[in-house]
């Protein structure tokens, strides 16, 4: 309870705050008695210390500093019998309290500490059962809300009735969701720039919103949650409103019922993404046997009678490694509200495209299933369009959301029974790009026609050339072998450019060069002949095959 209200109580009869009454609504949580000389060490804020000053009585310095002390730690304030080892409050006291605007409480002595403090945490149990048992029915009432299909809208009005004030649901950007009738849409507008100085921040990529609840501009914004913070009931008072704490407590009941009715929906949500993952992943797996199932499922979803159909696999960039490589995130409860997260940011992006689209999880994949609404889209000089488009879906959503993204994306189909076909392309073509060791790419899928004619060799002849192109380079051994070749390969994939194969391996182009001198006398070939260079780009290619078992 407050400060001010507690001393209120007959029991404080003839107390008088001598100093620091800007401070007498602060929160009392708890009352001590204590007199010793270390006192502060045992101290909590927001606690009330009751003293005769006998520790201090010959040390008037101790009291100032047990003052400050205080208040630096958060106490509520001081209340000290005077008359008897203190004729008075030292006025060096009273100047520092006021300055620190802590209060500091003269008792009478018709009072014992003991009954003081007795009396003072009877009253606070009290006052705390009475906001329990308040609490409890608030929550019972929102919950039968629910329970008779009221909506979220119904409850936020239902607030707003029950703590005499205007109220507002907004989402986790900041987005009005709904109000009550008391509120306006200027009212938000106005109170819309000192929130986005508070929680603006979260836009940024990674930045952490507020889980507890904060006052700013006369408003108490209070968190709804679920396993991820959603947004915040929002309340227009002060501590000068009637039964301020009664009415936070409201607020907490209703952003608990919102919650809860939020996963409510989430899970029913989550069960039907469930069904429709499940059967995009065997129709693209080839495991849909029934012509009928497949045409019901697909007409569900209006991918029926479109010209071509074109399949992308996306997936958040972690590293370097295979496509199948997992995200740290999978390792803890972060995953799935991030996971959830992608998931609504990439239909959000893929929605403004304007095509019938489908998006799946499948393993660690996104896969987006497209149906193109004219057969010009993939017409020459079309395809590139398209794959621009999917670039700036990229952009977006590592610009604006802090998501690193690469896409495979397919050849088009023109029958649903192919849709499998160009799925397994889009993979292919995603595995290229990692492989690369590109990020944040788009690639398309084409047919690998030099690697097959290689696996048509004899794998003694592609080890014998493979040998002879590098030779000497290979009889070196650990990690000098593995950044040679490293090197040498990122400085033909960079087209022979020095300054963009340091970039890609984070070294100075110095060592770049180094590293490169040293190809060119291991191999005893010019690394920059067009013949040359054809040779090693082509054993680079056959290094998979010679090494595999």
């Amino acid at each position: 309870m407050l400060l001010k209200d507690l001393i209120s109580l007959p029991v404080y009869a003839n107390a008088v705050v001598v100093a620091g009454r800007e401070g007498i609504s602060n929160t009392v949580q708890s009352i001590t008695i204590m007199d010793a000389p270390d006192i502060i060490h045992y101290l909590k804020p927001q606690e009330l210390l009751l003293t005769t000053g006998y520790a201090m009585k010959d040390h008037p310095d101790a009291l100032l500093s047990l003052v400050t002390n205080m208040a630096n730690v958060g106490c509520a304030g001081l209340a000290i019998k005077t008359k008897r080892f203190f004729r008075e409050v030292p006025p060096e006291v009273i100047k520092r309290a006021n300055e620190l605007q802590f209060p500091v409480i003269e008792l009478s002595l018709e009072q014992s500490l003991g009954d003081i403090s007795s009396h003072s945490l009877s009253h606070i149990l009290e006052k705390r059962t009475d906001e329990l048992n308040y609490a409890l029915t608030t929550h019972k009432q929102f919950s039968q809300m629910i329970m008779q299909g009221k909506s979220t809208h119904d409850i936020i009005e239902e607030l707003s009735l029950l703590i005499s004030s205007p109220v507002m649901l907004i989402d986790s950007e900041a987005k009005l969701l709904c109000s009550s009738s008391g509120i306006s849409e200027q009212q938000y507008r106005n109170l819309l720039p000192s929130l986005q100085e508070r929680i603006g921040s979260s836009i940024e990529p990674g930045a952490q919103l507020p889980q507890t609840p904060f006052t700013i501009a006369a408003s108490v914004f209070h968190p709804i949650m679920t396993y991820q913070l959603e947004g915040y009931v929002v309340a227009s008072m002060d501590q000068s409103h009637a039964h301020y704490n009664l009415s936070k407590h409201a607020m907490e009941q209703a952003a608990n019922v919102i919650g809860l009715e939020l996963m409510k929906r989430q899970a029913v949500k989550e069960r039907s993404r469930r069904y429709k993952n499940e059967f995009f992943s065997d129709f693209v797996d080839g495991l849909i046997s029934s012509e009928q199932e497949l045409t019901h499922r697909i007409k569900y979803y209006r991918l029926m009678n479109h010209p071509y159909y074109v399949s992308i696999v996306v997936k958040r960039d972690t590293s370097y490694d295979t496509a199948g490589a997992s995200s740290t995130l999978e390792s803890d409860g972060r995953f799935i509200s991030e996971r959830d997260r992608h998931y609504n940011v990439l239909k959000n992006e893929f929605s403004k495209l304007d095509q019938r689209f489908v998006l799946f999880t499948k393993n660690d994949y996104f896969c987006v299933l497209i149906a193109l609404q004219r057969s010009i889209d993939v017409k020459a000089g079309k395809v590139s369009k398209f794959l621009e488009q999917m670039r700036q879906v990229i952009d977006s959503l590592h610009l604006l959301h802090g998501i690193p993204i690469s896409m495979g994306v397919g050849n088009p189909v023109s029958q649903l029974a192919d849709i499998p076909l160009s799925y397994k392309e889009a993979v292919e073509a995603l595995q290229t790009g990692y492989d690369a060791r590109k990020r944040q790419f788009v690639q398309h899928y084409r047919a690998k026609n030099f690697n097959n004619l290689l696996r048509m060799i004899p794998k003694e002849e592609l080890k014998e050339y493979y040998e002879d192109t590098f030779k000497d380079l290979l009889h070196i051994e650990g990690k000098e072998r593995s950044d040679l070749l490293k090197t040498l390969s990122t400085f033909y994939e960079t087209h022979c450019q020095l300054a963009e194969t340091a970039k890609q391996l984070f070294v100075h182009r110095n060592t770049v060069t180094y590293r490169l001198e040293k190809c060119e006398r291991l191999t005893g070939r010019d690394l920059r002949d067009p013949v040359e260079s054809l040779r090693f780009r082509t054993a680079f290619s056959m290094e998979s095959i010679v090494h595999s078992d």
